[in-house]
């Protein structure tokens, strides 16, 4: 198996490599095959795909680097740009090809004692290579349905890969049981909760020059969520004159084709990188790592890849700001986390675009409220995360 996968990724990398550059992106060849010189330190490893998991490790990874060197491994340039803002005190690297010459070369050369990896990422050769190694755990462990399933369908392969973590920390009981249909070893599963319920609480103290404006900000949006937001704010505009439309795209490559449509409807709009005043009818969010900061202007938030069908995204950032947040249907991704705020009022599902648009002009009028208060639940999910992952170190150290 691991001959024919090595044969896959070899395949693969020239095709990422146009990719890559197409998008306007440095490949990051040094560092992708690790050619640089071998680190002096004994180091933990965290892997985080891109921003999102960024974020959601963040907290864990400052804890740790209190005490450890820590070097953070990420897939996307976008990742990398955002971790070397993020983590000034971490080491940050592009991780290398899956292949197993080249993990072996990583473990070695960056002196590796533990690697965490955060949620789904399952690199075949990551796993196998680190586990005959060291201790390989996943944090924030997230297994959709429709991986489970997946999973399930090609358990040969699969199982193989996730029988060799030491731990998982799971988010969610749902995420517990999917994980003990699938792993041998039981006692290798604990249960924190989801670390997005410590980690979003926002940070970020975004300047904007907002006069007496009425503020939509539309997060993490997918196509052809703008488009439908765009229709939405046409109408809400007719009696609500000083209204503007923040929309902040999940994927900054989009940010052509959000103009495009803005155009197309013909209104006017601004750009963040070319100005901090807020006063066309569209605003659009062209930086990385700001979005959490920029909620705190809304008077109501819509989280995007909720209408498009991805699943959705961060409801705890806007949420935890007391800002009232509608989404679409599609949420299987932050189930649990959409059934506790909607328990408390502080998150709404719209069904339909009709469900949508009334209930963002509810919350423009000032007719929703919200107020919770979930500090001492986070704390809890936090220290429970440290625990364990202290525990994984301190047996790391021994060895």
């Amino acid at each position: 198996m691991s001959f024919f996968y090595n044969i896959l990724m070899l395949i693969y990398i020239p095709i990422f490599s146009v990719i890559t550059k197409k998008k306007g992106y440095s490949i990051d060849f040094k560092e992708r095959f690790v050619l640089y010189k071998k680190s002096k330190n004994e180091t933990v490893w965290f892997h985080c795909a891109s921003v999102g998991e960024l974020n959601i490790a963040k907290p864990v990874i400052r804890e740790i680097s209190k005490r450890y060197k820590v070097l953070i491994t990420v897939f996307s340039p976008r990742g990398k740009e955002h971790g070397k803002k993020t983590f000034p005190e971490a080491e940050i690297k592009m991780l290398p090809f899956d292949i197993s010459f080249l993990i072996k070369r990583f473990l070695e050369k960056n002196n590796v004692k533990a690697v965490f990896i955060v949620e789904g990422e399952l690199w075949y050769n990551l796993i196998k290579e680190s586990s005959k190694r060291i201790p390989v755990v996943s944090i924030n462990t997230r297994i959709s349905p429709k991986s489970f399933k997946l999973y399930k369908r090609f358990g040969f392969f699969f199982k193989r890969i996730l029988n060799r973590f030491s731990l998982f920390i799971a988010r969610s009981k749902t995420d517990e049981k999917f994980l003990k249909e699938l792993v041998t070893e039981k006692s290798k599963i604990v249960l924190c909760g989801d670390l997005k319920l410590f980690s979003s609480i926002p940070e970020k103290n975004v300047k904007l020059k907002i006069k007496s404006r009425k503020v939509i900000v539309a997060g993490s949006t997918h196509h052809p969520e703008e488009e439908i937001l765009i229709e939405i704010y046409k109408k809400l505009k007719e009696d609500i004159k000083d209204l503007t439309l923040i929309i902040a795209p999940r994927h900054l490559e989009r940010i052509g084709d959000v103009i495009s449509t803005v155009k197309k409807h013909g209104l006017t709009y601004s750009l963040r990188t070319e100005t901090d005043k807020v006063e066309k009818d569209i605003y659009i969010i062209d930086t990385i790592g700001e979005l959490s900061g920029i909620y705190r202007y809304a008077d109501v938030v819509f989280v995007g890849g909720t209408v498009a069908p991805v699943g959705g995204h961060n409801i705890l950032e806007p949420a935890l700001l007391n800002k009232p947040v509608v989404i679409g249907k599609h949420y299987e991704k932050i189930k649990e986390i959409f059934e506790l705020l909607n328990k408390k009022g502080a998150v709404f599902c719209a069904k339909d675009e009709t469900e949508l648009e009334k209930y963002l002009k509810k919350a423009l009028e000032g007719s929703v409220k919200t107020d919770i208060d979930l500090r001492k639940q986070s704390e809890e999910i936090f220290n429970c995360y440290i625990k364990n992952v202290n525990k994984i170190l301190e047996k790391a150290w021994k060895k």
